[in-house]
């Protein structure tokens, strides 16, 4: 009996597993055997009700095995040292959805092999792992002499492909001079806002059609929205709307692959007179890992509580190359805690205390290249005496400023890794309470998550 059901189970070609967590459950499939070199289809199907947020699908293959993303939903699809990953910032919104990705061996794999993995995900604040069960599958060698030529002169060639790209290509060849430009070419954004009065006398809405070029990864548009109105999102194409603070947010992890695509949200008059107010806004992306922005040109609307309606186009102007940072979320070993706001300096604070200490304020260092971290320990709009942290704080590093968003900024130290500026951090919190780590991009700031992705490092509570 146990022959005939292993049989019929060879002769289906599909092995499912399921285990569930809650009202969380989810499942894989993927053939129990086929041939080296062969591709084959793997699924996995997750099911979550009222789940939402981050999360994460990570798969370890064995060695020779290669993946290549077939339908993320919306996810950042890797594949790089054997794992597999699909990393949302906001699940997609069916109870029930499926990712999958094609798999196949180098020729020379045969044998029995085991596929496992796990889905991650932010429950009431906690990350909770639903482990996948093991797969067992069984790979055949067939003999192709007329391919052994080509596989002897291929095979080095393969082995430094899957080392260095997260991605296979259908067929594994050697790029063209032509193809390894097209690779590098910089990424091109044009933007037009146009502002809608809708019957309701106190609604707008705003559209942003984006026109795009080689754009992957993360994006986001930030529009700032004038006191006296609240937004929300109509269309968002798969990213992540906020708004907080009079500013309007849509997060992508995976930036939409569309050539042109629309944006949209209204705005509402809550407190608002009726006057002229502006919309202001930047569209920034990642482009060779470096941060840029599009800067929309303001777009101005006349308010009144008339039904009248009235439309008003923005202009486009050139995309500058100031970095900003895009905010990432980070889910590798746990959810990272956002740091405190930035210390503010008294400003009032004497000059003439002791300068005999070792503490000494200097100048904001020569411009830095790649990935950077460093400690902040304070902010102020007055430059305080070189002696002030030593005195204050019994800070006996040396401490370094910069200015940002219009504040004079207090750092101590500079590591390529984040690690290394988290103990520094712990470390001055003994003295500064407030300290918290910073990160740079070729000498500008951006988020901790940004450096952490771009820089493929950990975090670390």
């Amino acid at each position: 009996m146990i022959k005939y059901l292993i049989l019929f189970i060879h002769l289906v070609g599909l092995s499912f597993y399921q285990l569930i967590f809650g009202d969380v459950s989810v499942s894989q499939n993927l053939p129990s055997t086929f041939n080296t070199g062969e591709e084959v289809v793997v699924e996995v199907v997750v099911k979550k009700d009222g789940v939402g947020g981050f999360a994460k699908v990570q798969q370890t293959l064995p060695e020779g095995f290669l993946a290549e993303v077939i339908d993320a939903k919306g996810a950042t699809f890797s594949f790089k040292d054997n794992i597999v990953k699909f990393i949302w910032m906001a699940l997609p919104s069916e109870n029930e959805f499926k990712v999958s990705y094609k798999l196949k061996t180098l020729d020379n794999i045969e044998g029995n092999f085991s596929i496992a993995g796990k889905f991650s995900f932010i429950d009431e604040n906690e990350r909770k792992n639903i482990e996948i069960p093991p797969s067992s599958v069984t790979i055949s060698k067939v003999e192709m002499v007329a391919e052994e030529s080509v596989e002897e002169v291929i095979e080095e060639p393969i082995a430094k492909i899957i080392e260095e790209e997260p991605v296979i290509e259908e067929e594994i060849v050697t790029p063209t001079i032509e193809e390894t430009v097209a690779e590098n070419k910089s990424v091109e954004i044009n933007c037009v806002r146009n502002i809608k009065k809708n019957n309701d006398d106190n609604n707008y809405e705003v559209t942003v059609k984006i026109s795009q070029t080689n754009l992957e990864g993360f994006a986001k548009i930030v529009e700032t929205i004038p006191s006296g109105f609240s937004a929300e999102a109509i269309e968002t194409k798969g990213g992540v709307f906020s708004f907080k603070e009079n500013e309007a947010k849509i997060l992508w992890m995976a930036a939409p692959t569309d050539k042109e695509f629309e944006i949209s949200y209204k705005i509402i008059a809550n407190s608002a007179i009726e006057k002229t107010y502006t919309i202001n806004g930047a569209f920034s992306y990642l482009d060779n890992d470096i941060t840029q922005k599009f800067l929309l040109n303001s777009t101005e609307f006349k308010y009144t509580k008339s039904i009248q309606e009235e439309e008003v186009v923005a202009e486009v102007i050139e995309p500058t190359t100031e970095s900003e940072s895009i905010e990432e979320p980070e889910i590798e070993e746990s959810t990272p805690i956002i740091e405190e706001q930035d210390p503010i300096i008294e400003e009032t604070y004497s000059s003439k205390q002791d300068e005999t200490t070792t503490s000494k304020i200097t100048s904001t260092p020569q411009p830095e290249t790649g990935i950077s971290y460093k400690v902040q320990v304070g902010a102020g709009h007055q430059k305080v005496s070189a002696n002030y942290f030593a005195v204050k704080y019994n800070l006996t590093d040396k401490v370094a400023t910069e200015s940002h968003q219009g504040w004079i900024k207090y750092v101590v130290g500079s590591y390529s890794d984040y690690k290394s500026a988290r103990d520094k951090r712990n470390t001055v919190r003994s003295n500064v309470k407030t300290a918290f780590v910073t990160a740079y991009n070729q000498g500008a700031r951006i988020t901790v998550q940004e450096a952490l992705m771009i820089s493929n490092q950990k975090w670390y509570k």
